[in-house]
Order: C-alpha cells, then sequence, then structure tokens
C-alpha cells in the first residue's frame, strides 16, 4: 500500500509538539528514524519485525557490541551517544531493558534529547520511575509507558513497539492510504487488537494507536495526549481505552470540565472490568481497585466521563454503534479489502531461507555499490572513497578522506615482508603471502566503529607496498611527491615509473576501482565468507580470497592482453587492417582450442564497467590499438564462430594494461587489488552479521542494501 509521506501523519504531529526542530529535517528526509536500546531475545526480535512493517530502524544499542548488525541490516552502537554521531536525527527510542537497568537506559535517551520514548519495560520500580519522569517533563520527551506495547501509525506504515500489523488506515482510493481516521489511546495493549478489529469490521480506519502503558505510574496519561490527538486535523474521533483501577480517566473528566477547548472533538470511552470486586487486580500494575473509594471503579470512571459528555460503553458491540454514531455513519475503506489483507496474512508461506548483505547489489547489466551505480563510482570516485563506501555504506567527508589518505600513505612507507616469489609462482599467491607474513597488519586493530575501515585502508597501503616489492618498484617511491597522494604511489607501483604521469595514474587507479567487488557469489567473496565463519585474523580472512584468485577466477584480463598484442602485433607485421588480423587470430584460437579471455559474463550481457573505463581512455588519449580491437572483438568473434560474446570488464582492463605497455600479470594484479576492499567489506560484514560457523547456501544471497542514488560530483 502507497503509504501517507513521514511528515504529514500523526507521529510527526507528536514529534513537532515536541522537537519542532526535527521535524523540517523529516520532510527532507522522507522518514523518521528510531533507535532499539536493548538487544536481548524481546528487543532483538521486535526490531526485525518493526523494520518489517516499515520502520526506518537507524539502530540498535548494546554495550560492548558496537559494529555488530542485527537482521544484517540494523548496526549496533555502543551508546546512544555513538548512534546520534552517525545519525543525529533519530527522533523516537523504543526500551526493551531488564527493569533493574531500565532506569539508566532510559535517562540516557531522554538526555540526548531524542523527542519520543516508548518504554516498553514492565515493573520498574516506583523510585526509578521518579527519575525517569522527572527527566522527561525537564526535556519534554513524549514518554509512553512503562510497560507499553507501544505505538503504531498505519497510515505511514510505521510502528514502534510491539504492537502487529492488524490495524487498517484510511484508503483514500484501492492501495493508497489517507490519514484520516480515529485515534486510539489505552492503558491496555491486548485489548487494542480487538479493538481495531470492531472498528474495521465496519469500515473504520484508524490513523494512530497509542499505547499509554499499564503500569501505575505513566509517561504520558490520557490528560496529555488526548488534547494533542484533538489537535491532529486528520484526527475525526478519539477512542480512549481505559480499564479499573488508579485515577487517570477521572483526570480526564476532571480537566474536560475545566478546558473543555482543548477537547474540540468527538470522543468515546471503552471501560474494562465493569464487573470486577474491589481489590481484584486486572492483570496491570496500575488496575487495582481501591476498596471504599469512590474512584478507580467502573461506576467512577463512567459517572465522571459521561458527565462531561464523554460516551462510555463496555463491549466492542457498543464500541461500534458508537463510534458508527459519532462519525455520522462515515466509512474509510472497503471492508473487504480488509478481510482480504487478513486472509492473505493468515495464507502467507513461509519465507524462502535467505540471508542478506547490504555491500553489492548485482543484477543482469547492473552494478550498485551501497546504491551507487559502479558506472559512476568509477567516473567520480577514487579507491579510498570507494573502499569507504563499501565498509562504512556511505561516501566518506573530505575530512575522513584526508585521514584515508594519510593511513594508506604511511602504511606504504613500510618496508614490504621479505616475501621471496617461487619461479612461475601465480602472482596472487605471492601476494597472499605477504598478507600473512606482514607484521604491520597484524599489529593494527579492526576494532571500535572506525577499525575495519581504517584497517582496510592500511592493507591497500600495504598492498602498493607489496606489488611495488614483488615487481621491484620499491625504489620509484623514493621521487614521490606529496601532492601526487595516494594515486601516485599505486602508479609508482604498478609502472615502477620514477616520472608521475597524472592520466596514466589515474586510470590505473580507476581500473582497480572497477575490480572491487561483485557481490558475494564470486570464489574469492565466497572464500573470504566461508573463513569469516570461524572468526579467523583479518589477514587471514582476506588471505583466503585472494588465494582464490587464479587462471580460472580473475586471470581473464591477462589472458586478453596477450591476445590484444598478438592481434595487433600480427596487423603491424603483416601490415593488414586490424580487424582481419583479429579474425585470423581469432581462427588461430579456434584450431588450438584457446580461450579468448575477456568475452562473456555469467551475469551481465554488457557489463556496467567496461564503457566508463573506455571513456576514460578517450579522455585521456590513451586508447590505442589494442583498445581499439577491444571495441570489435565481441562483433568479429560472433561472426566467426557464431556466439554472442560481448566484452567484460577483465577484457577492457587486458586492452589498457596491453597499451600502457604493462605486463599481462598486472592485469590480475590490478583486480587482486580492487577486490581487496570487497573482500574486506565481506569479511567484517560476515563477523558484524551473521552467526559463527553457519551454513552458508550462497544462492540464498539476497541484497538489502540502499537503493539506486547518484554519486555527487
Amino acid at each position: 500500500m502507497q503509504r501517507v509521506p513521514a511528515h504529514k501523519g500523526m507521529l510527526c504531529h507528536l514529534i513537532k509538539h515536541a522537537r519542532p526542530d526535527l521535524v523540517k529535517k523529516i520532510e527532507e528526509a522522507q522518514e523518521v528514524e528510531t533507535i532499539v536500546v536493548g538487544l536481548g531475545g524481546q528487543g532483538t526480535r521486535h526490531a526485525g519485525l518493526m523494520r518489517d512493517f516499515g520502520t526506518t530502524v537507524t539502530g540498535g544499542i548494546a554495550p560492548g557490541r558496537g559494529g555488530q548488525r542485527i537482521h544484517e541490516t540494523i548496526p549496533v552502537y555502543d551508546s546512544i551517544a555513538d548512534c546520534l554521531e552517525e545519525h543525529p536525527n533519530i527522533a523516537a527510542a523504543s526500551i526493551w531493558k531488564h527493569f533493574t537497568s531500565a532506569r539508566d537506559a532510559t535517562l540516557e535517551v531522554i538526555e540526548a534529547g531524542i523527542p519520543l520514548v516508548m518504554l516498553i519495560t514492565e515493573g520498574i520500580p516506583l523510585r526509578d520511575v521518579r527519575d525517569i519522569l522527572v527527566a522527561a517533563r525537564k526535556h519534554k520527551t513524549v514518554l509512553f509507558g512503562g510497560n507499553t506495547p507501544g505505538v503504531i501509525f498505519p497510515p505511514e506504515g510505521i510502528k514502534i513497539g510491539m504492537l502487529p500489523d492488524v490495524f487498517y488506515p484510511e484508503e483514500v482510493k484501492p492501495g493508497q492510504a489517507g490519514p484520516h481516521g480515529v485515534t486510539i489511546i489505552s492503558r491496555s495493549g491486548a485489548i487494542l487488537y480487538h479493538m481495531s478489529d470492531a472498528l474495521a469490521s465496519v469500515g473504520i480506519a484508524q490513523n494512530a494507536v497509542l499505547g499509554i502503558g499499564g503500569d501505575g505510574a505513566n509517561g504520558s496519561t490520557f490528560t496529555d495526549l488526548v488534547p494533542v490527538a484533538m489537535a491532529y486535523e486528520n484526527t475525526d474521533l478519539v477512542v480512549v481505552a481505559g480499564e479499573i483501577g488508579g485515577s487517570k480517566e477521572e483526570l480526564l473528566a476532571e480537566d474536560i470540565a475545566v478546558n473543555p477547548k482543548k477537547y474540540p472533538k468527538p470522543m468515546v470511552a471503552l471501560i474494562s472490568g465493569a464487573h470486577a470486586p474491589e481489590g481484584k487486580t486486572m492483570g496491570h500494575a496500575g488496575a487495582i481497585v481501591a476498596p471504599g473509594q469512590e474512584y478507580g471503579t467502573f461506576k467512577s470512571k463512567k459517572k465522571a466521563l459521561e458527565s462531561v459528555g464523554v460516551t462510555v460503553v463496555n463491549s466492542q458491540y457498543d464500541l461500534i454503534s458508537a463510534a458508527k454514531d459519532k462519525l455520522k455513519g462515515k466509512t474509510y475503506f472497503d471492508v473487504s479489502r480488509y478481510y482480504e489483507k487478513m486472509r492473505l496474512t493468515w495464507e502467507e508461506p513461509p519465507k524462502k531461507p535467505q540471508w542478506g548483505t547490504l555491500i553489492t547489489k548485482i543484477a543482469p547489466d547492473v552494478m550498485l555499490l551501497s546504491g551507487y551505480p559502479i558506472q559512476e563510482v568509477i567516473e567520480h570516485g577514487n579507491l579510498l572513497e570507494t573502499a569507504h563506501l563499501l565498509l562504512k555504506l556511505d561516501l566518506p567527508s573530505r575530512d575522513i578522506l584526508k585521514k584515508h589518505e594519510k593511513t594508506a600513505l604511511e602504511a606504504s612507507r613500510i618496508p614490504a615482508p621479505p616475501i621471496e616469489r617461487f619461479q612461475s609462482e601465480d602472482i596472487s599467491s605471492a601476494l597472499a603471502k605477504s598478507f600473512l607474513m606482514d607484521k604491520p597488519m597484524f599489529e593494527v586493530p579492526s576494532t571500535g566503529k572506525d577499525g575495519p575501515v581504517t584497517k582496510t585502508v592500511f592493507a591497500l597501503g600495504r598492498f602498493a607496498r607489496y606489488l611495488a616489492a614483488i615487481l621491484g618498484n620499491e625504489k620509484a617511491f623514493d621521487s614521490a611527491a606529496e601532492e601526487e597522494g595516494f594515486t601516485g604511489l599505486i602508479y609508482r607501483a604498478v609502472t615502477g615509473d620514477k616520472t608521475f604521469d597524472a592520466k596514466r595514474a589515474k586510470l590505473i587507479e580507476q581500473i582497480i576501482v572497477a575490480c572491487v567487488d561483485h557481490g558475494t557469489t564470486p570464489p574469492s567473496a565466497q572464500a573470504t565468507i566461508l573463513a569469516a565463519t570461524v572468526r579467523p585474523s583479518y589477514e587471514i580472512g582476506i588471505a583466503a580470497g585472494i588465494g582464490a584468485i587464479t587462471d580460472v577466477h580473475g586471470g581473464a584480463g591477462g589472458e586478453a592482453a596477450s591476445f590484444f598484442r598478438a592481434c595487433v602485433a600480427k596487423s603491424e607485421a603483416g601490415n593488414i587492417d586490424l580487424s582481419d588480423a583479429v579474425v585470423a587470430i581469432l581462427n588461430e584460437y579456434m584450431k588450438k582450442g584457446k580461450r579468448v579471455g575477456g568475452l562473456g559474463h555469467r551475469v551481465h550481457k554488457i557489463d556496467p564497467r567496461r564503457t566508463p573505463l573506455w571513456a576514460m581512455c578517450d579522455q585521456y588519449g590513451l586508447s590505442g590499438k589494442c583498445v581499439a580491437v577491444s571495441k570489435l572483438v565481441s562483433d568479429l568473434f560472433e561472426k566467426v564462430r557464431g556466439m554472442s560474446l560481448p566484452i567484460n570488464v577483465d577484457g577492457v582492463i587486458g586492452a589498457i594494461v596491453a597499451d600502457l605497455g604493462l605486463h599481462p600479470d598486472l592485469a590480475k594484479a590490478l583486480f587482486v587489488f580492487g577486490r581487496v576492499v570487497g573482500l574486506s567489506a565481506h569479511f567484517y560484514e560476515e563477523t558484524a552479521s551473521q552467526p559463527q560457523m553457519r551454513r552458508i547456501d550462497f544462492s540464498q544471497s539476497v541484497y538489502k542494501g540502499k537503493e539506486k542514488r547518484s554519486f555527487p560530483k
């Protein structure tokens, strides 16, 4: 169902009542950010249910668990302060702590300035409740509870707490919610479900359902909330659900008598416990009839409310009749649609097993890095920005990017471990050994909220050094100028040049950026994820992934470079057209049964990474004959073999490597360089969001990250 925009609903009306400064930010973001405090069994479970309903659950708070994720998408922070540092616009919190620790957790939330608080915890000692209420009043916090089931706003598709999805909004047309309806304010949680069903059975919608809590002392009372609900322009009727015990209903009646202008809209009160004897407990700490007193009984509440014009009922049947009368028979939706929704809910089959990743979305001809199209990342980003994006799921600020640059440069200046590359040893093997034998890498911690990205950036600096050492290019670092930055060190590590060529350097860096990740299914990613399930050190996890990059996976670029060079050499030696030379080489490959590397892809028909790399070559004037061959080889292959195999990113990289005069092996080395970023992201995602030693079916992996967005230019 298409929901009412967050800033136009009752929830935002409540927030505006407490923190008007937040409303503009909610309107800009089109979402209300919430957090869950206390991630035991119930807090964790309901965080997922809230998210699935449509609530924006920005984070969970659990001291000592910062950096983890629950339900794969919800980050965990050690404290409210840590969360607000990254997400300053949190508008609501639900608190699920044990009654012995609920006081301190609630005070932390209130004092942080979060305007709406749902205190789910039951049975909090009164001395703790006193401190909480004092703080709430001081900070103008709208506090629900203790012992509240929470709140739900059907038009906006938002719930905070444990209320189920049984409440139905107005439908201005089928499939589109409207903001009007009845606002229900209740002391009891369970009775809400019956009231909702009763009203929905005659087409009466609920625009908000507010559980004030069943404990004896609550943060918000009927007197606090009913006037606020009536001030919301889309509330047509307020239904108060009370029960015997306490004096909240009588106090509401007194306030109506004294301040009638605060109550301009019709109201119905449903009071439970009409036949309860004195002294009978009704299940809540506040629901006890005081023996011999003239308040707290059904009769006293009924008398008080009716004396100020409030209709009082004691059954669902009477509630329906009273609500229809107050609304003059108005209905808000086709009742059959409500029953169809409930039928579908009950008959919904069990969900298929799946697990989520927030890093990279892969679909035919589509690659999104945390929502950003890979084409735009290649065109406008750099390697350190991309590393931050995959590890933190958003782009860094300029100041943070400068810190990353400093970290990477410092890491690259540390001498590489003395690793011997054996004769004919795959470059991936030599690079994996370097990771495992590098003491400075082991000494860099990856704890804290920024630990993983800092470790990854350090690893990229070390990788540049490893590559320079393996290729014999370390002396080129000596002539590096400060203004070249990390881009310059990458260039020198790869080429060994002692002079800096900015265009060639940028092209090489963007080749690396193009290789950073391809989701959870490539063998290198799977190797790292499988290793991560047993919680090894970072170095072992990344080395496992690098070790899986071989000629079968990751080697196509080198094969392509050799093929393109052979085509160009034949053209030049025979003084023939490039197309004729390509056809001739293709026929030679066919006769020998050799594979042409860099053609075809298991997912993409048009690899989204190839076009921006071609464009960059053209822009920088670096497109040579090999790149020219790469642009026509697919058509010629189809003519020779009768098969359509579009060139992929490996083929384009091979062509560029060949035109730059680099050894074909460097195509794989650049692939590994980039893939260190993705492997790092998958390693930390697995350890943060999944159980240890889990059995993994990679076909069940589903992208649950951010949807498509534009990369800032």
